[in-house]
């Protein structure tokens, strides 16, 4: 039996005075590193920091780009392509200040006068009474604490007085419908005060006139005082049956003519204050009357 030959071997056999057996495969290369990698670590960090801060800057800046687009640009933002007057000049600019609008007034301004007491807003007219004088008008005397008396007629007549003549009068019913009936066609009748109605005894302040009633205690005697209480006015009328004007009462008194009357009650006669329907038949008054001084 024959043997074939053994194929030659692929490997070359080593050579004379080789270790046995083949070569050893080369070692592996070690992996290629970077520029990063091939920094130090504290170079690496600071790189990191740079470029964190980097993106930071450019979305603030994209955010402000687009809020001026909108038209709502940041309170401290600062208009493009201009410079900073401090920049340039080294010196900070001055201020200015805005010029006060003209809604405020100074407050060493002068005031305006106040209104009368009693006149229209805005028109500076008394609606109470036009021939009523300034409160702060000048006045001279026409006569001087002068007595008086004005009575209360029986059944529907009437008793008057006027301050102006000084005088009083008595007319009946008929008498003063008359009277009436003219001063409503522009002739005001000259009675201040009326007295009438047997019951009651109505004391009645006529139109065209302003008086006030005053507290007995406390009233001024000057003419001024008593224009001035007088253009407030607040009495028109009293019913007398109930007694409720004692003696010293005080009424300040702007007349048909623009004069001042200061008329105090003296004291009454008849009547019965402990009786209903028993008005004084007559009442003392002393009166003062200023004229506006011209």
């Amino acid at each position: 039996m024959s043997t074939a030959p053994t194929p030659p071997s692929s490997h070359q056999q080593p050579g004379p005075g080789s270790p046995t057996g083949p070569f050893p495969p080369p070692p592996p290369h070690p992996p290629r590193r970077g520029w990063f990698a091939r920094q130090s670590e504290s170079v690496r960090i600071t790189i990191v920091g740079a470029v964190i801060a980097g993106v930071f800057s450019l979305g603030s800046a994209v955010l402000t780009a687009a809020l001026t687009d909108r038209g709502d640009e940041p309170a401290d933002a600062k208009a493009s392509g201009q410079p900073s007057p401090t920049a340039t000049t080294g010196t900070p600019a001055p201020t200015t200040t805005a010029p006060e609008p003209p809604s405020r007034v100074s407050s060493d301004a002068p005031s305006s006068p106040p209104q009368e007491s009693g006149g229209s807003e805005g028109s500076g007219e008394s609606s109470a009474d036009e021939s009523a004088p300034p409160a702060d008008q000048a006045y001279e005397v026409s006569y001087d604490k002068q007595t008086m008396s004005l009575g209360l007629p029986p059944g529907s007549d009437l008793g008057t007085i006027d301050f102006d003549a000084p005088g009083t009068h008595r007319y009946t019913d008929d008498e003063w419908a008359a009277l009436e009936e003219k001063a409503d066609s522009g002739s005001p009748v000259e009675a201040d005060l009326t007295y009438r109605q047997s019951f009651y005894g109505i004391l009645t302040l006529q139109n065209g006139r302003n008086a006030a009633q005053l507290q007995p205690t406390d009233p001024s005697e000057k003419a001024e005082d008593c224009a001035r209480a007088a253009r407030v006015g607040g009495f028109t009328e009293a019913k007398m049956h109930e007694w409720d004007l004692p003696a010293k009462t005080v009424f300040c008194v702007v007349t048909d003519k623009g004069n001042i009357a200061r008329v105090v009650i003296t004291g009454f006669i008849g009547g019965d204050s402990g009786a209903t329907g028993e008005p004084p038949t007559q009442i003392g008054l002393r009166v003062t009357l200023w004229k506006p001084r011209a």
